[in-house]
């Protein structure tokens, strides 16, 4: 299996309402009633991460989860959206037409064009497309990279299924 078609695995994504929602590296903890003892159990899936790592967790039943919220200083909750975006027909085709020197938006460089197009499309993303933003945004990392965030998944996971 090629780390692109691995990183897949790490994307839990759904539709709800016509909106796109995500998390990466969703695990199910056993602790249902106790706020700080879940967060203790996260702590303890989070022991061998090697990157920065910021999570989110939250009470539930039967089990509780708890994601990814941020990894190696990349800021999960916008750059796979962005990405997202990047990846839909209409925002490619208007990429593709772009032109700094006369564009609808006055954009002076294909970066700012990008983020306008960004903020009209990231609240109609799909669970689809949010899970192609983010084989996007895995391959724009580097090597190393790459290893390390495919590890540090691989640990959160199995250390939040140990008892």
């Amino acid at each position: 299996m090629t780390r692109q078609n691995n990183i897949a695995q790490f994307i839990t994504a759904w539709d709800a309402d016509g909106t796109g929602y995500f998390k990466i590296g969703r695990v199910q903890l056993n602790e249902t009633k106790d706020a700080k003892k879940l967060e203790a159990e996260a702590k303890r899936a989070a022991r061998d991460i090697e990157a920065e790592v910021m999570y989110a967790w939250e009470l539930g039943s039967p089990k509780s989860d708890a994601w990814w919220l941020g990894w190696g200083g990349y800021d999960l909750e916008e750059d796979i959206p962005f990405f997202a975006a990047m990846t839909k027909a209409e925002v490619q085709e208007k990429i593709k037409g772009f032109d700094p020197k006369d564009n609808e938006f006055e954009c002076g460089s294909l970066d700012e064009y990008k983020e306008i197009l960004f903020n009209a499309y990231d609240e109609e993303l799909t669970a689809d497309e949010l899970t192609r933003g983010f084989e996007d945004w895995f391959k724009t990392l580097d090597d190393t990279a790459q290893k390390t965030l495919l590890k540090d998944l691989e640990g959160w996971q199995r250390h939040s299924e140990e008892k």
